[in-house]
């Protein structure tokens, strides 16, 4: 009888064991679930630190000349000046670089930067009449500005952390030139006359205003667009003028007043380089 337990005891051994080998070999072919990949990092921009790049686009410039100092006139006639002014706003492709330092605080962005560009662009005017007595006069008149730099300020405001509105201002300086002539004779008898001519070139301080949007690309590499408007302000220049015959019937002018002023507006696309 003890041999019969023994044997019940030993087979539901045998048959515990074989269960157990096949649940192993069953968990062993089960296809396990893939480990999950850590997640990407995510990818931040900095705004702080300094930057450097080129610009190109177009200045639209604001150009007045005016003179009211010119005049050939007989004594016994009123004496009136003929009027001789000019406006005009020549477009002109600019390019120049820029560099400057910025410091990122929260979503502002703050720094200071500096620019040099270059333009060309003129407006002239010639101008042949009779002034009221018969007087026979010729002007011509030319404005010019040339190249231009600024030291600014600039605030901005992140939109993204990738985009960036900013405001920028500051001062200005920049080359203005200019020139004008004068002639003036009665045409109908031997009579004064009245001539001069003179040219400038100057370098000129302002201010300018502005803003735009910047945006992160690839790696330290950002791209803007910007507006600035900047301003010289009024110019006087003075001609000497030259007389000839000049007598106690008739009065020569002496000197050309001219009053200019210059500014422009220009918007630009820039590419930068942060390091």
């Amino acid at each position: 009888m003890l041999s019969s337990k023994l044997a019940k005891i030993l087979a539901f051994g045998a048959l515990a064991s074989c269960g157990l080998a096949q649940f192993a070999s069953a968990d062993e072919y089960r296809p396990r679930r893939a480990a999950a990949a850590p997640a990407a990092a995510p990818t931040t921009t900095s705004w702080t630190g300094f930057q450097t790049g080129a610009n190109a686009g177009v200045s639209s410039l604001s150009q007045n000349f005016a003179e009211p100092g010119a005049f050939l006139c007989d004594v016994a006639f009123p004496c009136v000046e003929t009027p001789f002014h000019f406006s005009g706003s020549p477009s002109s492709f600019t390019a120049g670089g820029f560099g400057g330092y910025r410091l990122q605080l929260g979503i502002l962005v703050i720094g200071a930067e500096a620019d040099v560009a270059f333009k060309r662009a003129q407006t002239s005017l010639y101008q042949a009449d009779f002034s009221t007595q018969g007087v026979s006069e010729t002007f011509t008149g030319r404005l010019q500005q040339g190249w231009d730099a600024s030291l600014r300020g600039r605030l901005g405001v992140l939109v993204t952390p990738a985009l960036l509105v900013y405001g920028t201002g500051g001062g200005a300086i920049g080359n203005v030139a200019g020139s004008f002539s004068y002639q003036a004779e009665f045409p109908c008898c031997v009579s004064p006359s009245v001539i001069g001519s003179g040219s400038w070139s100057e370098t000129r301080t302002g201010y300018t205003v502005g803003g735009g949007l910047e945006t992160a690309l690839l790696g330290p590499v950002k791209a803007r667009i910007e507006y600035r408007y900047t301003d010289f302000g009024t110019i006087s220049q003075s001609v000497p003028l030259s007389s000839f015959g000049c007598t106690a019937s008739f009065v020569c002018g002496s000197h050309a007043h001219i009053e200019t002023r210059a500014a422009f507006n220009t918007v630009r696309l820039g590419l930068g380089v942060d390091f």
